[in-house]
């Protein structure tokens, strides 16, 4: 299983960093915390990797969801990434990685959120990811929902 999990991030990041032209599908499900945010700190909204508002699966199928906040490359802070506390004990979030783009002037914060359900968790679940990001001038909430099948029994 971690085998798979580490195959999955390294293909997530892959596609991030080979396209270099992130798509800001699926942002109809970022709600603004702050819309008072000028248009120098960021070149973009924070978004979520597949921008889907919901995701299937069953027990014991892990996957992952990246998360990008773009800013200025003058901007030196550290995005945050912080799952709220409704979100269940199996997902989880990984340190921030940062990417920079000097010949566009710009740094990506990027985030990988692991969601490795087990035997026993099958429900529906929602999940809300607060993003802060430019020293602060970005706040924003992910969220999206996770339906957790039973595991098949074969």
């Amino acid at each position: 299983m971690v085998r798979q999990v580490f195959f999955i991030v390294f293909l997530a990041f892959w596609g991030l960093f080979a396209n270099g032209n992130p798509n800001a599908a699926g942002q109809s499900n970022s709600a603004p915390v702050d819309d008072r945010v000028g248009t120098y700190s960021s070149i973009a909204p924070p978004y979520a990797a597949p921008g889907k508002d919901l995701f299937v699966t069953r027990e014991g199928d892990p996957f992952v969801v990246t998360v990008t906040a773009t800013c200025l490359l003058e901007d030196d802070s550290e995005t945050q990434f912080e799952l709220l506390p409704s979100a269940p004990g199996f997902i989880h979030v990984s340190d921030t990685y940062r990417k920079e783009n000097r010949a566009f002037g710009y740094t990506e914060g990027l985030g990988v959120v692991y969601i490795t359900p087990q035997v026993g968790d099958a429900g529906k679940y929602s999940v809300i990811l607060n993003v802060k990001a430019c020293s602060g001038k970005v706040e924003r909430l992910i969220t999206f929902k996770i339906h957790i099948k039973p595991a098949r029994q074969d």
